[in-house]
């Protein structure tokens, strides 16, 4: 579907990924909607442990969103889609000449005060709210972030050089996210918040794509238990491995992928494959550049993803996302620790069991 067509605000980017463009005055009545309905009920403090109120509005004002969007991610749930990307919503009006960002500790707001001065994203937490329970639900790692449900997403000095979120000195590797633990996302969220020029891309890769670009031996041998991917030491102390990782899993015609930027092999043709899918999925690589406003919704078993590296200059107008892991079915959970004792804590997995 091109820009000519019927309908010139949504388009398909690639195969599988859908693009919505949302107008000017569409933006506008949103926000009205937004504000009366979710937003001016709940306290202007968001919590980013616990979601529940505010999702849970959102959720229920879902039709705010544009039915091409509606629809759009409807296909992203069934699987008729890998990704869908959404530009121009109302996006939260930010003071750009404040004190440099601290990280909230995740209780209560950002700097984990209820009387912060930092902005809050109420806006981007309602699009959020309304995208994932769309998809499904939000849960977190207490290892991740501390347990909370959404993420924020920024450059640290300590982190510049890493393969972690809050790198900026160098290119994050595409990877699966949480490729070493047993539950991992079915979707990925990021949402723009803040975004200088230039903006860094967000690297995203369909699977299917880069296995298109693989020799069948490749292919073949990456379907193999022969790999092994290490977990940070957050999630397990000393960075433990897994081993017997099947990278690429699923039917011919309908591949998923595991993957992580440690992913190691022993033997020399275990590692000439992972060097291989490497280029390929580089080669495919859509670059998304996420705008305030700007959301991104992928399949994390369809889709790897990774960002381009950028200047980051610690001064309160860095880059900022907020990120939301979301799982379809919030009862796998529960078929683990039972059923949920209250404040949505089966949401926040414990454990350092990795598998």
């Amino acid at each position: 579907m091109s820009e000519s067509s019927a309908d010139s605000h949504i388009r398909a980017l690639a195969d599988g990924i859908a693009e919505v463009h949302i107008s000017s005055a569409e933006a506008g009545e949103m926000a009205r909607l937004v504000w009366e309905h979710v937003i001016g009920p709940v306290p202007r403090q968001v919590d980013y442990r616990e979601t529940g109120a505010h999702f849970r509005l959102a959720e229920l004002s879902g039709s705010i969103l544009p039915e091409r969007v509606r629809a759009a991610l409807a296909g992203l749930r069934e699987g008729a889609l890998d990704a869908v990307v959404v530009h121009g919503l109302p996006a939260d009006p930010l003071d750009d000449h404040r004190p440099p960002d601290e990280s909230h500790n995740g209780h209560g707001g950002i700097g984990g005060d209820a009387r912060s001065a930092q902005p809050q994203p109420l806006l981007g937490w309602t699009w959020l709210g309304m995208v994932t329970r769309q998809l499904g639900h939000e849960y977190g790692y207490r290892a991740e972030k501390g347990g909370n449900l959404v993420h924020d997403v920024r450059p640290r000095p300590d982190g510049a050089a890493t393969q972690s979120n809050a790198s900026s000195e160098v290119d994050l590797q595409l990877h699966t996210e949480v490729a070493f633990h047993e539950i991992r996302p079915d979707f990925v969220l990021l949402y723009g918040v803040r975004s200088p020029q230039p903006r860094p891309a967000t690297r995203l890769v369909r699977i299917a794509d880069a296995v298109g670009e693989c020799s069948p031996e490749t292919v073949r041998r990456l379907r193999e238990p022969r790999f092994r991917i290490c977990a940070p030491d957050s999630f397990s102390l000393g960075g433990a491995a897994v081993d017997g990782v099947r990278p690429i899993g699923g039917t011919p015609g309908w591949p998923t992928i595991r993957w992580h930027s440690s992913i190691a092999g022993d033997d020399p043709a275990d590692k000439a494959a992972i060097m291989e899918f490497r280029a390929a999925a580089e080669r495919v690589a859509h670059r998304v550049r996420l705008a305030p406003g700007s959301l991104l919704a992928f399949s994390n078993s369809r889709c790897l993803h990774g960002r381009d590296a950028f200047e980051a200059h610690y001064d309160g107008r860095d880059r900022w996302l907020l990120r939301t892991y979301v799982l379809r079915d919030i009862t796998r959970l529960m078929s683990r620790y039972g059923p949920p004792a209250g404040d949505g804590a089966i949401r926040r997995l414990a454990e350092t069991r990795i598998a």
